[in-house]
């Protein structure tokens, strides 16, 4: 009986460190959390059978992604429409598949690693939850959210960013919960020195990543940009409706009358004209002509038409002296298009999801133009892929990401969103401009820090001075190289560990016989 209720302690211990967790992220940002809670994880699973680590770490999954995503019931039912217990179960369904992951990594560590040293603690642990997180920015359409360095925007630990990106951010979060869990067991064995070190190690880790957050990666390119904004705040339940089709051309319209002659480029969100390009050719070309007339450039998202006429891109298109289009080339599955469609095309009978029709853009396109500054575009959910967003190009001045998170309702969703923008900023030295349609929208500088931002669900326009930047970060240059080095390394090195440590035990059971 007792070992029943330990054994249902430590599921619920794991649950609540894994809802902890989820606070470590914006809007709350209690990013000490980040540490704590994998900490506690590792010490529950490391006397744990390689079985018994998958459950616990199943379980610290569900807390983790049932705290942390919880806004897919949202977009889902509330707009999509489909009924609460469908809905329900669909939520249910994703974070069980999503807390696969860290059961994942709970079962390697223990499987492969089975003895509970140093190595195993900041070598196995870490390598194994990053490669793990790697895979799951990638597998299916990918869903790279909620991955522990985001945590660490306004923490020391951000100085790593920009050169191992995030991932780099979160192997340094990784080992000081190693390094803390280790000192816990030296203290317990009394063997202090070995603890101090362990601390020092950990004080080590933090007092260089605040050192790195100092650098100046990039450099001041020209002048800055007066940048706005828009917020149109067009409700989902209206925004596709086809009798409401004017609001969102006349609010965008009348908030960006005021700005003409004084913006040097001003910023609609995604598919803020909710009509195909081709549909809205007549007042495309009157914007053109205003945005020509008064030396600026306006942004903006809208469907595309394909070719063939029965898909849709989602583009942002570049109106005034330079013309050009980003096509999304991350797209979200079920809300823009559907994956094994001859098997699931019966979902969109329980769904009202107005682009699920759409079709990825290429992989490689050019930077937009406002004047001589380059930027780096993207759609919606695709500013949370760091490998997506790098570039080599020295001469990318900024970062830019249209989206429409009224999907997301008045969740924490919006924020996290935003923390993920910060980040890509940190990576790669550059201001990022985040128009959203119903919040946050948000201008971030080259350090991730949030400069300017509009309330939340009121229509607003944001304008700012923006200072583009030039120049390479290391995570630029190398891209995710060195990381894989690392990660096969510790590998290595714990395997070793883990190897030598077999070979002593053997040893002593031999010189007791």
């Amino acid at each position: 009986m007792k070992r029943w209720l330990t054994f249902r302690l430590d599921e619920l211990k794991a649950v609540m460190l894994g809802i902890a967790l989820a606070f470590a992220f914006a809007p709350f940002e209690l990013f000490p959390l980040a540490i704590i809670a994998p900490a506690g994880l590792l010490a529950l699973i490391l006397p744990a059978s390689p079985k018994r680590a998958f459950w616990l770490g199943f379980c610290f999954g569900v807390g983790l992604f049932g705290a942390g995503v919880y806004w897919i019931y949202i977009s889902v039912h509330n707009y999509g429409e489909v009924p609460y217990l469908l809905a329900t179960l669909i939520t249910a369904g994703l974070v069980g598949i999503l807390a696969l992951f860290p059961s994942t990594t709970c079962y390697f560590t223990t499987r492969y690693f089975p003895v509970n040293n140093l190595a195993k603690c900041i070598y196995a642990f870490p390598a194994i939850w990053l490669t793990i997180d790697w895979i799951r920015s990638w597998i299916g359409c990918g869903f790279a959210w909620l991955f522990l360095g985001y945590s660490q925007t306004n923490s020391p630990l951000r100085g790593y960013a920009p050169i191992l990106s995030i991932y780099g951010v979160s192997l340094a979060v990784l080992i000081s919960s190693g390094l803390a869990v280790h000192a816990y067991q030296q203290f317990k064995q009394n063997q202090f020195q070995r603890m101090y070190l362990n601390l020092v190690a950990f004080v080590s880790i933090w007092i260089l990543g605040a050192l790195l957050s100092l650098i100046p990666w990039t450099s001041i390119s020209g002048k800055p940009l007066t940048v706005s904004l828009i917020q149109g705040n067009i409700p989902q339940s209206m925004k596709w409706s086809p009798e409401h089709v004017n609001l969102s051309f006349e609010r965008y319209e009348t908030l960006t009358n005021a700005l003409w002659g004084k913006s040097d480029l001003i910023v609609w969100p995604e598919a803020a004209i909710p009509v195909s390009l081709q549909n809205a050719a007549e007042f495309i070309q009157h914007l053109d002509d205003k945005a020509i007339a008064h030396h600026a450039q306006l942004i903006l998202g809208i469907p595309i038409q394909s070719p063939t006429g029965d898909t849709f891109y989602n583009a942002i298109v570049t109106l005034g002296k330079s013309k050009r289009t980003y096509v999304k080339r991350r797209l979200v599955p079920y809300g823009e298009y559907v994956p094994f469609q001859r098997f699931s095309s019966h979902i969109l009978n329980f769904m009202n999801v107005p682009m699920a029709n759409m079709e990825p853009g290429k992989s490689i396109q050019p930077p937009l133009l406002v004047g001589d500054v380059k930027i780096n575009a993207s759609i919606c959910f695709e500013i949370t892929f760091p490998e997506l967003i790098n570039t080599r190009d020295r001469n990318i001045g900024m970062l830019l990401t249209v989206t429409n998170d009224a999907w997301f309702g008045q969740s924490t969703a919006q924020a996290q969103h935003l923390q993920m923008a910060q980040m890509r900023a940190i990576e790669l030295g550059r201001p990022v401009l985040f128009a959203s349609n119903d919040g946050i929208t948000a201008i971030i500088n080259a350090q991730g820090q949030i400069i300017e931002a509009a309330p939340a669900h009121v229509p607003y326009v944001l304008t700012s001075k923006v200072q583009p930047m030039v120049g390479l970060t290391p995570w630029m240059t190398n891209g995710m190289d060195p990381l894989l080095v690392i990660i096969v390394c510790l590998l290595i090195a714990a395997k070793r560990s883990t190897y030598r440590s077999n070979i002593s035990a053997e040893a002593a059971l031999l010189s007791k016989n």
